[in-house]
């Protein structure tokens, strides 16, 4: 597996987690947010996608710049 495959993939996990880390914080703190199990496997996973892709497309347009 190629590295900007492996980082994409990274990210798109790591954007995963945070979407169940935001769900479970605004339901410890109370926020009024009711959302079932399956819609915020669904925000996440999409979240996931979508951020994976975005990494693969970008990260060699910011490597060609020097920013990453």
């Amino acid at each position: 597996m190629s590295r900007r495959r492996r980082s994409a993939i990274v990210w798109g996990l790591v954007s995963v987690l945070l979407v169940g880390v935001i769900a479970q914080t605004s339901i410890l703190l109370g926020l009024g947010l009711d959302l079932s199990f399956e819609t915020v496997a669904a925000v996440a996973l999409v979240s996931g996608v979508v951020v994976a892709s975005v990494t693969y497309v970008i990260e060699p347009r910011l490597e060609r710049k020097g920013r990453a």
